[in-house]
C-alpha cells in the first residue's frame, strides 16, 4: 500500500496539483499548524499570507521507503517564500532531500534566522529551483549539498553564514557570493559557478576552506591562464605575469590545483605544453533523467565504443599496467596492511581520514580532463535504483543495457577485471570503480559497480589493487 502511495504522490507531483507546503506530504491545518508524525519537537507553522515558514526549535524525523523517495521533510511549491529558523532545528531523512524548492516560476526563496539548521539526507540538504536563493544569519550544517535543480541556472548568496557543507554547491548560473561567512567544505567537494562548470569562492571575509578551485571566468581547459581556448607559451608568460604582480586571474594561474601560484606552476604549464596540453574532452555522455541529474560517459575508459572494455585500473591509479597485486599497488607499502593513503582505519595503514579520491588520483579527471570524474558511491547507487536494467548482446559483447527514466539508455559491458598478470569473469560480470572508499573498517577496499548478467547489481566493496574499468560521469553539462 506504501509503494501505490508514494506512486500516487509522484504522478501527482508531475501533473503540478501538489500542495503549496508540505511537511512530510502533510499539509497545514487552517491555522497553518502542522500535525505530523514526523514533528518530534518543537513546532512549524505556515504564514499564508506572508509566504513564511517559521521552524522554532523544530526536530523533524523522516523515514523513507527507498533512498531517492521524493516525500521530503519540507517541500516549498510556492513562487516566493521565506524560511525562518529560531533556536536549533534539525531535518532527517533516509531520503533524497531535506527541504526542496519546486515552483514552477520560483523566484526568491530565502533562509534566515538567528537559529541553527541541520540537514540530513541521501542526495541533497537543499534542492531548489529558482531564479535566487539567499542563506542568511543562520548556522547551517549539512551531510550533503545544495543543489539548484533540473538544469536550472540560479544566482545563490551566502549572507552572515556559518556552515559545514559536506557535498557540492552546484548548478549555480548568475553568480555566488559570500559576505563575512565561514564556510567549510570537505577536500573532494567544490562551489559550481555556471554552466560551463567553472567553480569559484568569493566574498568579502570568505573563509571558505578546502574549495577545490579552477576556473574563475573564461575558459576552464587547465593550463589555459589566458582565457584563449589554447594552452601554449603565451600561458606561461601570463603565469609569471600573476607571479610578479600578485593579481590577475589567480585561480586559472594556479595550473597545479595546489591553491597558490608559484614557480611550481610554470613548471607544471610547461609539462602540460610539452605533454601536448590537457586532455582533449570529445568524450560522449548519456543523460538518463537521473534525479541528481548526473551525465554517464557512453564509453569506459580507454575505449572507443560501448561494447570495448577498455583500460582496467586499481583504485587511486591513472594508467593501466601490466601487474595487478598488493606489491605494485601505488598507495600502499606491498600488502593491505599498509595502505599509505586514503586510510581511515589503523589496522590497514597510516591514517588519512581521506575517502574520496583526490583530481590527481580520479583516472577520469586525469585521463579526459575536468569536465570528468570518476562516480561517487551515491551516483552509483542512484544508477542501480532509478533505472532498468536488461541482459543484452552488443556486437557479441555481453553486457547490461541501462534505461533512465527519460527513455535513454547506455550499455555497459561485462568486462570482468584483471588481477596478478590475467583478466578473469570477461563476459560473465561488471565491476567499475567509484571515488569513494568502501567504509571506515575495510580501507583496502573501496565502492565498485557491479552487475551480474541474472540482472542482479548494486554496490560493493572490492579489494583496491585489483584492476577493473571506470566508467566516468561528467561534472557538468556545456
Amino acid at each position: 500500500m506504501k509503494k501505490l502511495f508514494l506512486l500516487c504522490l509522484s504522478l501527482v507531483a508531475a501533473l503540478g496539483a501538489v500542495a503549496e507546503i508540505t511537511i512530510c506530504d502533510v499539509s497545514p491545518d487552517a491555522n497553518g499548524h502542522f500535525n505530523c508524525p514526523y514533528i518530534k519537537s518543537g513546532s512549524i507553522i505556515w504564514d499564508e499570507g506572508n509566504h513564511t515558514l517559521t521552524l522554532k526549535n523544530a526536530v523533524v524525523e523522516h523515514s523513507s521507503e527507498t533512498p531517492y523517495d521524493y516525500v521530503y521533510p519540507i517541500r516549498l511549491t510556492e513562487d516566493e517564500a521565506t524560511i525562518i529558523i529560531q533556536g536549533d532545528c534539525k531535518l532527517t531523512t533516509t531520503g533524497f532531500v531535506a527541504i526542496g524548492f519546486e515552483g514552477t516560476n520560483s523566484k526568491n526563496v530565502t533562509v534566515q534566522g538567528n537559529g541553527k539548521l541541520y540537514l540530513s539526507s541521501t542526495m541533497r540538504g537543499i534542492y531548489c529551483k529558482c531564479t535566487r536563493l539567499t542563506i542568511k544569519d543562520i548556522t547551517l550544517q549539512t551531510t550533503k549539498g545544495i543543489n539548484c535543480g533540473d538544469g536550472v541556472l540560479c544566482a545563490l548568496k551566502f549572507d552572515n553564514v556559518q556552515a559545514d557543507i559536506n557535498g557540492v554547491v552546484e548548478r549555480f548560473g548568475e553568480s555566488i557570493t559570500f559576505l563575512n561567512c565561514a564556510i567549510t567544505f570537505p577536500e573532494d567537494a567544490y562551489v559550481e559557478h555556471d554552466e560551463y562548470g567553472n567553480f569559484i569562492a568569493r566574498g568579502d571575509g570568505n573563509r571558505a576552506t578546502h574549495i577545490i578551485v579552477s576556473r574563475d571566468g573564461g575558459s576552464s581547459i587547465i593550463g589555459d591562464v589566458n582565457s584563449d581556448y589554447e594552452v601554449n607559451i603565451a600561458d606561461v608568460n601570463a603565469v609569471i605575469d600573476i607571479i610578479l604582480s600578485g593579481s590577475g586571474n589567480l585561480t586559472a594561474g594556479d595550473v597545479n590545483l595546489d591553491h597558490e601560484v608559484n614557480i611550481a606552476d610554470v613548471n607544471a604549464l610547461i609539462d602540460l605544453i610539452l605533454g601536448g596540453g590537457a586532455p582533449q574532452d570529445n568524450h560522449e555522455y548519456v543523460d538518463l533523467g537521473l534525479p541528481s541529474g548526473t551525465l554517464w560517459a557512453t564509453c569506459n575508459l580507454g575505449a572507443n565504443t560501448p561494447e570495448q572494455y577498455g583500460d582496467y585500473f586499481a583504485w587511486g591509479e591513472t594508467a593501466p599496467k601490466e601487474v595487478y597485486t598488493w606489491e605494485t599497488y601505488k598507495w600502499c607499502n606491498g600488502t593491505k596492511s599498509s595502505i599509505t593513503k586514503y586510510c581511515t582505519n589503523n589496522d590497514f595503514g597510516t591514517v588519512d581520514n581521506k575517502t574520496v579520491l583526490e583530481f590527481e588520483d580520479d583516472a577520469a579527471y586525469v585521463n579526459w580532463g575536468p569536465s570528468w570524474r570518476m562516480p561517487s558511491r551515491e551516483q552509483c547507487l542512484e544508477l542501480c535504483q532509478s533505472c532498468t536494467w536488461q541482459q543484452t548482446t552488443r556486437n557479441g559483447v555481453n553486457g547490461q543495457l541501462v534505461t533512465g527514466p527519460n527513455g535513454q539508455s547506455m550499455f555497459l559491458p561485462a568486462a570482468g577485471e584483471r588481477y596478478n598478470n590475467t583478466s578473469g569473469d570477461l563476459g560473465s560480470f561488471g565491476q567499475f570503480w567509484s571515488r569513494t572508499l568502501y567504509d571506515d573498517n575495510h580501507s583496502y577496499a573501496a565502492v565498485i559497480l557491479f552487475f551480474y548478467l541474472d540482472d542482479h547489481k548494486g554496490n560493493y566493496g572490492n579489494e583496491r589493487y585489483i584492476g577493473f574499468p571506470v566508467r566516468a560521469v561528467r561534472v557538468t553539462q556545456n
